[in-house]
């Protein structure tokens, strides 16, 4: 009985955990290149079963209830959508932006420049944009645009290149990634006038979010039955 309902309640947070990933992804599948996350099941309470109640030849295993295997990011790119902005960019292939955040430099896919106040180069939460060389790029003057080999232009002269970097990333939050061992592209293309859109399938995502919705309410409906039974056996028990 307490295997069962140990099972049960398992499962019920392992979906748990599934449909929380899954409405993040979901409310952010408009947001600009943001990669969706998702969550790996493996066996866990793994069992040796053999006959003779135990004592005999071994059968093989039994596994009692799913366990949180690892969390991971999919970086497939997402689709490239024209914007007409003459900063708005786009990565074409691996890689992520160099922005200076309060923390120290972070990374991000989101192209979606501006100017600020200083005429400095940055990005949609107001970081600035670092160069190559790890500095903020400004101020600029004149008309400012950026070209496909992430060169920034201003007054028809080019006067920074835009940092891109590889590496490990791992998300931080607010679109952004740390990277331990960040190396640097030395020719990152991009598509100007252009962003990335998300990774997220809204459709998949929604069927998945079914498919656990299901999936938790049959190990919910299993640990109130398994309730009830154990409820009914001490009934019995202290009525003899």
């Amino acid at each position: 009985m307490q295997r069962g309902v140990y099972s049960a309640g398992s499962a019920m947070i392992n979906a748990q955990s599934a449909l929380d990933i899954i409405a993040q992804n979901l409310a952010n599948a408009s947001t600009t290149a943001y990669k969706r996350d998702g969550i790996a099941f493996n066996e866990s309470l793994t069992r040796t079963m053999a006959n003779y109640s135990g004592n005999g030849r071994i059968l093989g295993t039994l596994g009692s209830a799913p366990g949180v295997q690892v969390r991971f990011t999919d970086n497939s790119a997402g689709p490239i959508n024209a914007t007409g902005r003459p900063l708005d960019v786009a990565l074409r292939g691996e890689g992520a932006f160099a922005v200076q955040t309060p923390t120290g430099t972070q990374y991000t896919r989101d192209g979606s420049f501006t100017l600020d106040r200083q005429q400095r180069l940055v990005s949609s939460d107001g970081y600035p944009v670092l160069d190559g060389r790890g500095r903020p790029i400004g101020p600029l003057t004149g008309e400012v645009e950026i070209d496909e080999n992430a060169n920034v232009i201003a007054n028809g002269q080019t006067v920074a290149t835009l940092a891109v970097f590889t590496g490990n990333f791992s998300k931080t939050g607010g679109n952004l990634c740390a990277c331990p061992n960040p190396q640097v592209v030395r020719d990152p293309r991009v598509s100007t006038r252009s962003l990335e859109g998300s990774n997220v399938q809204a459709v998949d995502e929604m069927i998945a979010m079914i498919k656990t919705q299901r999936v938790f309410e049959m190990a919910q409906r299993s640990a109130i039955g398994q309730d009830e039974i154990t409820q009914r056996l001490i009934q019995t028990l202290n009525s003899r």
